[in-house]
């Protein structure tokens, strides 16, 4: 014969619980991973737009209009772009800095990079 007692079986409830606190904390760190790839991809992006736009700068003949439409068009997933080109005699300095397009934006979305680059005699 099969007794009923008053006692019920928890182990479900608990394991709901657990689910509960687990899933937005697996979901938090799935999202922290998908950002950092994104933000190493966009400080990539803008290390290798400085070395462009520098080259392109440090060429004769090339004005800073040249140097601004290379970091644009290699920027172009980026927000709040800003190209700073600095002449100096005998180089040419190029500095970009934009925002990635983070989920988690915790202040560290922020990415730059500079380049100089020796330039031709005209």
């Amino acid at each position: 014969m099969h007794e009923q007692s008053g006692h019920h079986d928890e182990r479900g409830l608990s394991q709901s619980a657990q689910w509960a606190v687990l899933t937005p904390v697996v979901m938090l760190a799935l999202l922290g991973v998908i950002d950092a790839g994104i933000w190493l991809h966009a400080r990539s992006t803008v290390q290798q737009a400085a070395m462009t736009a520098a080259e392109v700068g440090a060429l004769a003949g090339q004005g800073r209009s040249q140097v601004e439409q290379c970091v644009r068009s290699m920027t172009g997933e980026l927000t709040d772009v800003t190209t700073t080109v600095e002449d100096a005699p005998g180089r040419i300095t190029v500095r970009v800095e934009a925002r990635a397009p983070l989920a988690l934006d915790l202040g560290l979305a922020r990415v730059g990079a500079s380049s100089t680059r020796a330039t031709e005699d005209s």
